[in-house]
């Protein structure tokens, strides 16, 4: 760029022409005459900011990532609002020099080289005035689950800048201009663009003249009053970084069981709104004695389950020790005595509040639909999922007969109908919780009184007769399998025959898989305990 200065002379009119450079400082040189001679002055200017429209004139919306222009020997361009100059084609790297608004074309550069020429020369632009800014924006990334903070989303706004916004551990994004959640199980980002604003008396006619506002749009906070108001995006500037997890898939070899029925990751959720949750902790307190039929109070009252042991850890048998849960006591026998037991002995117990979850944070929060009724420390407190099993209590299925016994367990008889049966109308077959288990039984006559006893697992565990109650004895809980009345057999039994049923335990049927992640050990044993938790008819 050339300026002249033309000064008016009493006898004659000189122009000089002199290169200014705006960007560094400048010498401005002015030449004049008005006597004989020649005299001579300087001006220093310091420029920090280059400040021009690449749209004056027009309303027209700037597209993102076309703008291009030179500057001296600098090239420069746009990327999501801000300016770079001279980026590498090879790696795409350049220096951060400024920023552009691209709603009003308006561009700050900040940053260049010096002492170069001051030409200005526009190399690529486009502009559009179909493309409404936007102060909302919803997606969902291609890969799901995402990493819990691991998202970024940048966009370009309009008054100029770049917003990089990054999603805490819990899916929340708040700034000043974005407030927005993200989904990481499912993947979806949810943000809308704004600043609240305060209502005052000075800025409220602003504010109604704009196109956007509507009287609902005002609240209150603290005795004040707000709006939101839009901070305008160019919504071809919105890009994201994510980092996604992928999951070998499991080998049913290794695991043991066949994988199509697990989730793709292997992870099972164990807490869902609307499940049943329960808190719990566990506690040792040590008795100050052991003497027989004393009464020890404990440290918590309402408890829901306790056991004595020794200072090895040894477990005192149960007959040797009463516990009353609902007011924290311990009651030792009154003929108890240490015997191979090692002084002092404590009290190990738990209590615990049941309900219903109401809400499940990522960052691992649990809301309960009710209070806790007990006080719980971080120490000793742990908090778990809880599988509703519903009623269970056992029963017989499949009660039939058959007239020859052909070694297959089958829920329905075969061959040609027999007239001897079962009365089991008016005796049942008698079945208990304590005893029941999962089984298909054979009652197979050896003669017209005499039969066997048969389990499909079980195999043969005794025999009886018609003249007797049939009641074998389950070993483990020393109570009868099942009782079969000797009234319900009737007449016209032959060897061969066999009365079939199946016995459905009151038990449910659960799977425990524990993964160890490859490490060195850091204890040498390990055990956990499963624990049912049932509801009994009482009176209160």
């Amino acid at each position: 760029m050339s300026e002249a200065v033309m000064l008016p002379q009493s006898s004659a009119v000189q122009l000089v022409p002199t290169q200014l450079k705006a960007f560094s400082n400048v010498d401005v040189q002015v030449k004049y005459r008005d006597t004989s001679g020649v005299n001579a002055g300087t001006k220093q200017i310091t420029v920090s900011k280059l400040n021009f429209d690449l749209t004056q004139g027009f309303n027209e919306q700037i597209l993102t990532g076309s703008v291009r222009f030179k500057a001296g020997s600098d090239t420069f361009i746009d990327r999501n609002g801000l300016i770079y100059r001279n980026v590498d084609s090879a790696t795409g790297s350049g220096t951060q020099s400024g920023t552009i608004q691209y709603g009003t074309g308006i561009i700050d550069v900040d940053s260049w080289t010096p002492s170069v020429d001051n030409n200005l020369m526009l190399q690529s632009l486009t502009t559009t005035t179909d493309m409404p800014p936007i102060q909302h924006v919803s997606f969902r990334t291609p890969t799901i689950p995402i990493r819990p903070g691991s998202l970024t989303v940048v966009a370009a706004a309009m008054a100029g800048g770049q917003l990089t916004l990054t999603a805490d551990n819990a899916g929340v994004i708040e700034t000043a201009q974005a407030h927005g959640l993200v989904n990481y199980d499912t993947g979806f980002v949810d943000i809308y663009f704004y600043t609240k604003t305060e209502i005052t008396s000075g800025n409220r006619p602003s504010i109604e003249a704009q196109e956007w506002y509507l009287p609902e749009l005002e609240y209150t906070d603290a005795g004040k009053t707000y709006i939101n108001v839009p901070y305008w995006i160019d919504p071809t500037s919105v890009r994201y970084n994510a980092v996604a997890y992928t999951y070998i898939p499991l080998d049913s070899e290794i695991l043991g069981l066949s994988a199509t029925r697990l989730p793709p990751d292997g992870r099972v959720p164990i807490f869902r709104v609307g499940d049943i949750g329960v808190i719990a902790s566990s506690k040792l307190q040590t008795l100050p004695s052991h003497v027989g039929g004393q009464t020890y109070d404990l440290n918590d009252q309402r408890i829901s389950w306790c056991e004595l042991e020794d200072s090895h850890g040894t477990k005192v048998p149960y007959d040797m020790y009463v516990v009353d849960y609902d007011y924290g006591k311990v009651t030792l026998s009154g003929d108890f005595a240490l015997n191979a037991l090692v002084a002092p002995i404590s009290a190990a117990y738990r209590y615990q509040d049941i309900g219903l979850i109401n809400d499940v944070q990522i960052n691992g929060q649990v809301t309960f639909t009710k209070p806790v009724t007990h006080n719980y420390s971080k120490d000793d407190s742990i908090v778990g999922s809880v599988v509703v099993l519903g009623d269970m209590f056992s029963r017989y299925t499949s009660k039939f007969v058959q007239g020859t016994w052909n070694n297959v367990w089958s829920d329905e008889p075969s061959g040609t109908p027999i007239t001897p049966n079962y009365n089991d109308a008016l005796y049942p077959v008698q079945i208990t919780n304590k005893g029941a288990i999962q089984e298909r039984w054979a009652i197979v006559f050896t003669d017209t009184t005499n039969f066997r006893i048969i389990g499909e697992v079980s195999g043969q565990i005794g025999t009886s007769n018609v003249n007797a109650d049939c009641a074998p004895i389950n070993p483990i809980t020393s109570a009868p399998y099942f009782t079969i009345k000797k009234e319900g057999w009737g007449t016209g039994w032959v060897s061969g025959n066999f009365l079939r049923f199946n016995t459905v335990a009151a038990m449910y049927p659960l799977w425990c898989i524990r993964t160890v992640k490859q490490s060195e050990p850091t204890t040498l044993s390990d055990n956990f305990q499963i624990m049912y938790r049932g509801d009994i008819d009482r009176d209160v």
